[in-house]
């Protein structure tokens, strides 16, 4: 085993000891039961608007959002569709959840709209037409009905939804080693200093190698995000 690679499983052994910190809440929720559609829709919907933007932040207003009886209605599908853009885009906008005022809701709303129209208003039909394969997953999204998923259609949204509900729900997931490591400011930062890249990397090239990594090493991509993440907001410490 190379340094480098001792120095990541080293690593990802201090964040399952928890011996590295992370922050008091991020991805704020209501609480809902784990395997209720309206915890999947909450854990659907707020990732595909979580694109270059402040995620604590996006997370709260989700939360506002869905706290209030007057904008509540947007994590609802049969209800976004029932109301029309004009209203959806209001309530979207009233806690931020929305900050473009164009882009934003039209994501959510088309979003909403494939929900109603071809999964039952349910994304838990959306990994079953997969049958919850990982892979298969992302390349519905990415490629097969692309355009059906405004949002999470994106290399990085989509692995960051399916990142989001296997933390949060009790998705029956299979193949998680075919997750990508979300190559956001925080995981590139890190890959730097453990030496895996060089400081002006592209996200696709800080992929690649912890795709690579991760595969020779047999460590879970789920675990190892989480651990990059937050050891750069730790400011790299522990020293690994």
């Amino acid at each position: 085993m190379t340094t480098i690679d001792a120095r990541v499983v080293r690593l990802h052994d201090l964040y399952l000891s928890g011996a590295i910190p992370g922050p008091a809440k991020h991805e704020v929720h209501p609480g809902l039961s784990r395997g209720s559609r309206e915890n999947y829709l909450y854990f659907t919907l707020s990732p595909a608007l979580n694109f270059q933007r402040n995620s604590p932040a996006l997370w709260q207003s989700a939360l506002d959002t869905y706290a209030d009886v007057d904008t509540s209605f947007v994590f609802f599908p049969e209800d976004v569709v029932g109301r029309g853009p004009n209203a959806t885009g209001s309530a979207l906008l009233k806690h931020r959840l929305a900050i473009q005022t164009s882009r934003h809701p039209k994501i959510w709303y088309g979003l909403c709209e494939t929900l109603n129209r071809a999964f039952s208003n349910d994304p838990r039909e959306v990994l079953a037409s997969a049958n919850h394969d990982v892979e298969r997953i992302v390349r519905l999204v990415q490629a097969d009905r692309r355009e059906e998923f405004p949002g999470l259609r994106g290399p990085k949204l989509s692995n960051y939804w399916l990142f989001i509900l296997s933390q949060f729900t009790d998705a029956p997931l299979r193949n998680l080693a075919a997750l990508s490591i979300i190559p956001d400011t925080h995981v590139i930062q890190a890959t730097t200093y453990l030496g895996l890249t060089a400081h002006d990397s592209s996200p696709i090239v800080v992929e690649r190698v912890w795709r690579e990594t991760l595969l020779r090493l047999g460590l879970s991509p789920v675990v190892m995000h989480s651990a990059l993440w937050r050891w750069s907001r730790n400011h790299f410490t522990p020293a690994v």
